[in-house]
């Protein structure tokens, strides 16, 4: 695979959306203008990284930097291979993305080490109108409304069953029992006592 395949993009730095191509079998990265990637950032050393090509992979290896340089957000000692969608990150806010050139940066989720995952962005629906105008001008049916009414027999079962209060049922139903018991307490009264109560007027009294 050519090296031309292969690019670095700036995500974070002093110049984000900046790419620098691989076009060659070694390119040294630092604060210095001599370098093939210049870097101007006091968290870049002058000489502080190097990518290499091997057998159509890219390598890269940290130059003894003072503030280090971290592959997927862990710091390396070693050269490591790359793979598209790998995050580079110079220090703390300069941060390199490795990835194949011509493709889309916006359209490639950065993964960690492993395969890149590769999303591409919706496409914007035109908006589209309603058929009908009158539409918009719809009242918005209200929370009221909305409730459901009760049907008229409800309504009716509702004040049949509270028609009479139970004080009322309950003195109607005292009121027959004490009746009940004075009609039986003067049927079965002694005839004395009906003289008595009506003051010997009635027809037999006084008794004799």
């Amino acid at each position: 695979m050519a090296a031309l395949d292969f690019q670095l993009t700036m995500r974070s730095g002093p110049t984000p959306g900046k790419t620098y191509p691989i076009e060659q079998e070694e390119l040294l990265l630092g604060r210095d203008l001599t370098n093939d990637i210049a870097i101007s950032d006091p968290e870049v050393s002058r000489r502080h990284a190097r990518f290499m090509m091997q057998n159509d992979n890219v390598l890269v290896e940290d130059l003894g930097s003072t503030n280090g340089t971290f592959l997927n957000g862990e710091r390396i000692a070693n050269p490591q291979q790359l793979r598209p969608g790998d995050v580079i990150t110079l220090g703390e806010s300069i941060v390199l993305v490795f990835e194949r050139a011509g493709y889309d940066p916006d359209a490639t989720v950065v993964s960690t080490r492993g395969q890149p995952t590769v999303q591409r962005r919706p496409e914007p629906q035109a908006y589209q109108p309603p058929a009908d105008p009158s539409a918009y001008n719809q009242p918005q049916p209200s929370a009221q409304a909305a409730r459901p009414q009760k049907s008229p027999a409800r309504r009716e079962a509702g004040q049949k069953k509270g028609g009479f209060p139970a004080w009322l049922i309950i003195l109607l139903i005292a009121i027959v029992v004490v009746g009940c018991v004075i009609a039986v307490t003067l049927y079965f009264m002694p005839a004395s006592w009906w003289c008595a109560l009506t003051f010997n007027m009635l027809e037999g009294c006084p008794l004799p």
